[in-house]
């Protein structure tokens, strides 16, 4: 083998080589700028004269990056413990006859490495017949070293780094495009626009990211949306994480700033170099932007991938607009008629918006979801909407109902949850969950239904003790306001009778939350 390597070495130095100048370089060993070029071979000359053929080699501006490996083992750990190497230079006879050809197949099934462009060397053409070998192994390239003048390993080593490039470019293309179809899905979920804004920023990010080989500045950047004139930020990467409620203009360059208003002038997607500026405008004339600095250059490939997700972007934000219209006329019809029935039974609409509000911070203290939290808050005024079917003379009676006409009051719970249960909103279904629950006691003593415990939809049991602080704590027809102590009093009486015993707990101990709800509310008041 020692004398075929000779023999090799003479032809390669047979042509003229041109050296590059040795000056003070900056190592090549983890930069992003770079082809990994593994070399391996269980002569030392090798790695020597292939590092000093290709010592000035460039592909598309990108030096080689050179790894060395001396046997069949040690070539194996080198490419698992580098899975973005682009050419591996493969000596067939190594520690043993066929240790090359047992590498080929360690990538190809063992790593699953099918980008990685393989050159098999071998100075024993006899030992691993050309034919053979390209039939059976999964390898790019075949060579006797005694083909590889200079000009011949420029050339395969040319054509190994093109169709790397290409293969890794279709395999970005379609993980991609993947990833675009993927996060598709949660842009049409029913959400809130910081969190929208915050999913866009990290979906743009994760395409920056996709198929980069070696280190690279993590991607920064943030969401705005546009307030009475002005952009905020509602979300933020890398260095504008953190910023939340921060005008755009305080948080950036003045250079940066002039390239986002003038992309808000435009909306539609801009690129500056390292830079995506996404500009959405919806119908209404609401205005959002999304900027990112991806840290590098963007190809043409980062660019079309970007523009194709965000076309999707566009659309998704139409939609959460147009839910935000219907939850806001959701919202205004559902507070109507909570004024309906207050004004019916002699109360201030300011019971419902209590109750509302209530309900909702309560739902949050005892760990409810924001999309729970924000369900019962809508819900929560129509607990009592079926009092439309009691008649006056029961409604507004200012002493004690009898037996009959107490039983009477006691179906305005059944009358609401028929009045509210046909429809499949969710805020309307939660509404006639709430309308039917709201009376019926931890113990099971309450009604329509007698239900017990966690038979109570958590939603009923939170409504349930947030009316009746209200009640208790503001002016009724039937008796006069009662002092926060009294009223404390009582509730404490119920606790494992009328009230889940835990939400008591919880809203005892925040009990200064729910009288400022009620401070608030009554100052509002006062003032309108």
């Amino acid at each position: 083998m020692t004398t075929t390597m000779h023999e090799s070495s003479a032809a390669v130095l047979n042509d003229e080589l041109v050296f590059a100048r040795e000056d003070d370089r900056e190592p090549l060993v983890g930069r992003p700028d770079t082809w990994k070029l593994v070399i391996a071979d269980d002569e030392e000359e090798v790695h020597a004269l292939t590092r000093m053929v290709l010592e000035g080699f460039t592909f598309e501006d990108r030096a080689l990056e050179f790894l060395s490996a001396y046997s069949g083992r040690e070539a194996r750990v080198l490419l698992e413990e580098n899975p973005d190497t682009a050419v591996l230079l493969l000596d067939v006879v190594m520690e043993r006859e066929d240790a090359g050809l047992s590498v080929v197949r360690h990538v190809r099934d063992v790593l699953k490495n099918r980008h990685a462009r393989i050159i098999l060397r071998t100075g024993h053409p006899g030992q691993a017949p050309e034919q053979e070998i390209v039939s059976n192994y999964d390898i790019n390239d075949y060579k006797s070293k005694t083909e590889l003048t200079t000009q011949k390993l420029y050339t395969s080593v040319t054509a190994a780094l093109r169709s790397y490039r290409d293969i890794r470019t279709i395999e970005r293309s379609r993980q991609g495009l993947e990833m675009i179809i993927g996060a598709t899905g949660s842009l049409f979920g029913s959400q809130a626009l910081e969190r929208f804004l915050g999913s866009v920023l990290q979906h743009l990010s994760g395409l920056a990211q996709l198929g980069v080989e070696g280190p690279t500045p993590a991607p920064t950047g943030f969401g705005a949306v546009q307030r009475q004139g002005e952009y905020a930020i509602v979300c933020g990467l890398g260095e504008y994480d953190g910023l939340r409620g921060r005008p755009v203009r305080n948080a950036v360059p003045p250079a940066l700033l002039g390239i986002l208003r003038e992309a808000g002038d435009e909306p539609g997607v801009h690129f500056h170099d390292t830079a995506f500026v996404g500009a959405f405008a919806v119908e209404g004339g609401a205005r959002n932007l999304v900027y990112l600095d991806c840290g590098r250059s963007l190809s043409d490939l980062d660019r079309d991938l970007m523009q194709i997700y965000a076309a999707n972007v566009g659309v998704a934000f139409d939609n959460i607009y147009l839910n935000r219209e219907i939850e806001e006329t959701q919202r205004e019809v559902i507070t109507t008629l909570g004024e309906v029935v207050d004004r019916r039974s002699q109360e201030t609409a300011l019971h419902t918006l209590r109750v509302g509000e209530s309900a909702a911070h309560l739902a949050r203290l005892a760990g409810l979801g924001e999309d729970d939290v924000k369900l019962i808050r809508l819900a929560a005024p129509m607990h009592d909407v079926g009092k439309i079917g009691i008649s006056d003379d029961i409604l507004n009676k200012p002493g004690k109902l009898t037996a009959g006409e107490y039983e009477l009051m006691k179906t305005h719970t059944t009358v609401g949850h028929d009045i509210l249960r046909n429809s499949q909103r969710p805020i309307l279904q939660a509404a006639a969950t709430i309308a039917l629950q709201h009376h019926e006691k931890w113990d099971g003593s309450g009604y329509p239904e007698g239900l017990r415990g966690e038979e109570i939809h958590v939603f009923g049991r939170i409504v349930s003790l947030c009316d009746v602080f209200d009640a208790l704590s503001n002016e009724r027809v039937y008796r006069d306001v009662l002092a926060v102590d009294h009223v404390v009093e009582i509730l404490r009486l119920e606790r494992g009778r009328q009230f889940d015993p835990q939400l008591l707990d919880v809203f005892l101990e925040h009990l200064d939350d729910f009288t400022a709800i009620q401070d608030r509310h009554a100052a509002e008041h006062a003032g309108g």
